[in-house]
């Protein structure tokens, strides 16, 4: 497979997951903030605190490939 080629389906595989990403951060969040809740009797705040964070971290993820991909399209028309 040409070099190009494989930079093609790696953007592609990069690309459909980060969807996933971007989707589970928050759901992840919650699950640890419920858990913590329940165990230390503070229900609802570090549920909303873990869900501002796994928001925080899906665009995070988000803002990390688009840079990448930024800095690969430069590459390549050079």
């Amino acid at each position: 497979m040409k070099k190009e080629n494989k930079k093609t389906l790696m953007q592609a595989v990069m690309a459909s997951t980060i969807g996933y990403q971007v989707a589970f951060a928050p759901f992840i969040g919650i699950a640890i903030g419920v858990f913590l809740d329940s165990k230390l009797g503070t229900f609802p705040y570090l549920t909303v605190m873990f869900l501002i964070v796994g928001i925080a971290a899906g665009g995070l993820n988000y803002y990390r490939f688009a840079k990448q991909q930024q800095e690969e399209d430069k590459d390549r028309k050079k």
